[in-house]
């Protein structure tokens, strides 16, 4: 991982092209390696200290004029992203040989080594203090307990915009607070402090940028009209294969009934008019050896939503989805019972949580909340995970009375590994 940017909950916290331009601007060389695209890949313009003034540092504050004496966080070395997080626990047997175990992720610890540059000794007390609240994470919301987003760049970005090399870990905090190691003076009297400091990610995959070749958003009203169906009541003729080797003539013993599969009793049932959306993401763009992830997104418009069925398949050959539109052969359900006018869904397979942001004209306030999901005929929802290179068909089912005309929705993989 290149360990000359990192950015935590929105925050620049580590910008090495950022301190050696303002270094150079004092006469200060500070050796590190040269990444001149950085600056286009974040948007910036070049960096540039005039007159006393760094331009737009994210650390600077006019009530403290000491943190314009502070040049910025060199980056001088991270571990922790390229270590695989796979592990298990065996267990013994009281015979031979142990019991492998399920196969789970563990969290990622990441390590940073860094340099503060400072022209003055109250500019390093600035700086220190400065990181070490950048370091806590966002100060609103659920951040404080779930964590914040990272972002870094897997090498000095070349693509544009630097999409490539962009990657995202989410559920990021503090582990270790930072702490000088060591200083060392440079030309006139500046500063440079050794600093370390460690983030937990409690997800420990790292995200790509959304993979190309998925379909932006989709608009829901102009689907196929499906007339009086029940869309769960398919599953009624879903039958696994019957066992080969039992012999008619002499039977197993019966063994326990299983229990019942809770269902909802909120989802609502029975027959309707639908309206039936068909769309595939390329398979083209799916990696050959990380899993993939869905990103759902549904406004539903001018009009309360109800009934919102969203089913994925598997597509590695890139054939036309209305052929592959059997519920039996289903990967994935995604069931909703409600979304009110108005408000967003947001159903994110990078870091398993969906939200519903629901804006209120009459305050200007946004309400926020966790929806209701449900998998097949309202059984329990399992978040989407799709583990072999392959393409997807979407089909979106929605009661066509309760569907707008603006309602619309939008579909993107995530590819996600263990190591950058």
């Amino acid at each position: 991982m290149y360990d000359g940017y990192a950015e935590l909950a929105g925050t620049e916290v580590v910008n090495s092209a950022r301190v050696a331009a303002y270094a150079a601007a004092h006469g200060i060389d500070i050796a590190c390696d040269d990444c001149g695209e950085l600056a286009d890949a974040l948007g910036d313009d070049p960096y540039d200290w005039f007159e006393g003034v760094q331009d737009s540092a994210p650390w600077v504050d006019v009530t403290r004029p000491e943190s314009r004496s502070f040049l910025g966080v060199l980056g001088l070395g991270v571990t922790g992203t390229e270590d695989g997080q796979v592990v298990r626990q065996p267990t013994d047997l009281i015979g031979d040989g142990v019991a492998l175990g399920p196969l789970r992720r563990k969290g990622r610890e990441i390590a940073f080594t860094v340099g503060l540059v400072c022209l003055t000794e109250s500019a390093l007390s600035y700086a220190i203090g400065w990181l070490a609240a950048v370091l806590r994470g966002g100060a609103c919301g659920a951040s404080a307990c779930q964590g914040d987003q990272l972002c870094m760049f897997s090498s000095c970005p070349q693509s544009p915009g630097g999409a490539e090399e962009l990657r995202h870990l989410y559920d990021v905090g503090l582990l270790e607070a930072p702490r000088i190691d060591s200083r060392t003076y440079l030309t006139g009297g500046a500063i440079l402090a050794n600093v370390t400091f460690v983030l937990l990610a409690s997800t420990p995959q790292i995200f790509s940028e959304p993979l190309p070749g998925v379909v932006d958003w989709v608009p829901l009203s102009k689907g196929a009209v499906l007339y009086g169906v029940d869309p769960d009541s398919v599953y009624e003729r879903c039958r696994d294969a019957k066992p080969c080797v039992d012999d008619p003539q002499c039977p197993r013993p019966r063994t326990p009934p299983r229990p019942p599969v809770p269902r909802s009793p909120c989802l609502p049932k029975g027959k309707g008019n639908f309206l039936q959306t068909l769309f595939r993401l390329d398979p083209r763009s799916a990696p050959d050896w990380f899993e993939v992830v869905p990103v759902v997104e549904v406004e539903p418009g001018s009009r309360d939503m109800r009934r919102l069925i969203i089913r994925f398949w598997n597509n590695p050959s890139g054939a036309e989805c209305a052929t592959l539109s059997d519920p039996c052969q289903a990967c994935f359900d995604i069931a909703v019972p409600y979304l009110p006018k108005g408000s967003v869904l947001s159903v994110d397979g990078r870091t398993q949580r969906a939200l519903v942001q629901c804006p209120q004209e009459e305050t200007g306030l946004v309400a926020t909340a966790a929806p209701q999901l449900y998998g097949p005929a309202g059984r329990a929802f399992e978040w989407p995970v799709f583990s072999c290179p392959t393409g997807v068909c979407v089909e979106v089912l929605t009661q066509r009375e309760n569907t707008a005309k603006d309602a619309r929705v939008r579909v993107s993989l995530v590819a996600r590994g263990d190591a950058a």
